[in-house]
């Protein structure tokens, strides 16, 4: 007789997991550095990417930098192509019409009564060789001023530009997580205070770097620009770096870096030997800097923002900046 069959269970469907990927965040409030000033002319126009657009940068003939939103309000025309500068106006490519510094629109080529129309302005502030402008969701005015960093005695700056992807809130994270210093970075014995002084992110950061003890305050000022206090006593060399992290478009951004030196040692020179001595002493750090913070450039391009990270028991001062760098953002849940 044959035997009946048997049931085998059969295994329970396991949904696949879910690969969640880099989300877009809304674009942070602040301050946004969107070129270095020598890269705006006198009586020149320049168009900047900035948060899913562009703006349009231009400097009249005594020497003020302005930005408005590039579209001609008569016929929609980009002022960004072709537009010129004429004395203190901004003039469009189109049919000619002219916006005064306050934006208004002064005359036509025309000889007719200019239009009711007016370019939309953005708050403009120019500081320390970078031009910067306001941007806030809720149109409220700036509650304080991009700051001038001191910088006398020290060398010309050194730059340099990039083009990343991910989040550009990343560059006070990273000033914040002294782990990667000794992990990524190659420092050795990295130890960091941190905390909120006058609602600016302050940390300071000790340890070892190629064999040398190295000091450095990091103060971030909202998103779009920190600071960094650099001094290695042995050298004895200090050093100011500025970086200026501006979201162009979703989940990218750009990173504009800058370094300057001063060297004890070369104060005891001739001034014109000193000064030549820092320059090549920051070409070179330059150099060194610009690869430390590039190792940091494909974890930015691809990392995710979690906004509940499972932290390591050390790792306050992370919290401390996720905390203080939240309310830069619209009021809107973040995944």
């Amino acid at each position: 007789m044959d035997r009946p069959l048997e049931r085998v269970p059969l295994p329970r469907e396991t949904p696949p997991p879910v690969i969640d990927g880099p989300r877009p965040l809304p674009y942070p409030n602040g301050w946004f550095a969107l070129c270095f000033s020598d890269e705006l002319k006198r009586a020149s126009v320049r168009t900047a990417p900035f948060m899913g657009g562009d703006l349009v940068l231009y400097r009249t003939a005594a020497g003020i930098a302005h930005a408005v939103t590039p579209y001609c309000p008569h016929l929609g025309a980009h002022l960004g192509h072709g537009g010129k500068v004429d004395g203190e106006d901004l003039v469009c490519p189109f049919h000619g019409l002219a916006y005064g510094p306050d934006g208004a629109c002064v005359r036509t080529p025309f000889g007719s009564t200019p239009p009711r129309a007016a370019l939309d302005k953005w708050l403009v502030q120019e500081r320390n060789g970078a031009i910067f402008v306001w941007r806030d969701h809720l149109g409220r005015t700036p509650d304080r001023d991009v700051p001038d960093i001191d910088a006398t005695g020290f060398s010309k700056q050194r730059r340099h530009c990039s083009e990343l992807g991910g989040y550009a809130h990343d560059v006070a994270e990273n000033l914040s997580d002294f782990a990667h210093f000794d992990y990524l970075h190659g420092f050795s014995d990295a130890e960091m205070t941190h905390g909120i002084e006058d609602n600016l992110l302050v940390s300071h950061l000790t340890g070892q770097w190629f064999g040398m003890p190295i000091r450095i305050r990091f103060v971030s000022h909202g998103l779009g620009f920190s600071v960094g206090e650099c001094h290695i006593p042995r050298l004895g060399v200090k050093m100011i770096q500025r970086a200026y992290a501006t979201p162009t478009a979703p989940l990218k951004w750009t990173l504009r870096w800058t370094d300057a030196v001063q060297v004890s040692l070369f104060n005891m020179l001739p001034a014109g030997l000193g000064k030549l001595m820092n320059e090549l002493t920051i070409s070179i750090l330059h150099h060194i800097f610009a690869g430390i913070v590039a190792q940091d450039h494909e974890i930015w391009a691809n990392r995710r923002f979690d906004p509940h990270p499972r932290l390591l028991a050390r790792e306050a001062t992370i919290s401390t900046c996720r905390r203080w760098m939240m309310q830069f953002y619209p009021d809107q849940p973040v995944r």
